[in-house]
C-alpha cells in the first residue's frame, strides 16, 4: 500500500513532508549547447525527469548546469557540475539521474561523441502540479549562479 501511495505521488510530482503537508514539484531540462533542434543525440524518452525524493523530502529546489559526455555509442560517457544553486547540493541526485538517460541518433545524425550543456531545475510551490510547472518555467529563466 505504502509503495503504491508513493509511485502514485512520483507520478504526479507531490511530495508529502508530514501527514498534513503536500508539496508539488516539477523538473525542466533546459538544452543550452547544442541545441535540441541540432544535437546529434537525443534522450529516447523525452518525459521530465522525477524531483529526487531526497532533495524534496529536505525541501530544496535550485538548479544545476552539466556538462555530459554521450559517446560515440550513445552511452553517457561523463556528467560534470558546472555551476549549481545550492551550491553542489544537487550534483549527486542529478548525476544519478543524467547516468540513467539512454540516448539515441537522430535522424541523418552521424554517430560521433557530443557534449552536452544542459541545465536542470528543481522547483517546489504552488497548490497543484501545474502551479508548480509555471513556478519552475519561471525559474528556469533566472541566472544559475550563486552570485
Amino acid at each position: 500500500m505504502k509503495k503504491s501511495l508513493l509511485l502514485i505521488m512520483l507520478a504526479a510530482q507531490c511530495f508529502t513532508i508530514d501527514a498534513k503537508t503536500i508539496v508539488y514539484g516539477d523538473v525542466k531540462l533546459t538544452h543550452l549547447k547544442p541545441t535540441k533542434e541540432n544535437t546529434h543525440w537525443v534522450r529516447k524518452k523525452q518525459v521530465s525527469p522525477l524531483y529526487p525524493v531526497k532533495l524534496a523530502k529536505k525541501g530544496i529546489a535550485g538548479c544545476g548546469i552539466f556538462k555530459v559526455v554521450v559517446n560515440e555509442k550513445g552511452k553517457t560517457d561523463s556528467v560534470e557540475l558546472i555551476q549549481s544553486v545550492p551550491e553542489k547540493v544537487i550534483f549527486r541526485p542529478s548525476k544519478k539521474i543524467i547516468r540513467k538517460w539512454d540516448w539515441v541518433q537522430t535522424q541523418g545524425g552521424e554517430a560521433k561523441a557530443e557534449e552536452k550543456i544542459i541545465r536542470l531545475d528543481y522547483c517546489l510551490g504552488g497548490n497543484s502540479v501545474e502551479e508548480a510547472e509555471a513556478i519552475c518555467l519561471k525559474q528556469s529563466q533566472y541566472n544559475c549562479s550563486a552570485s
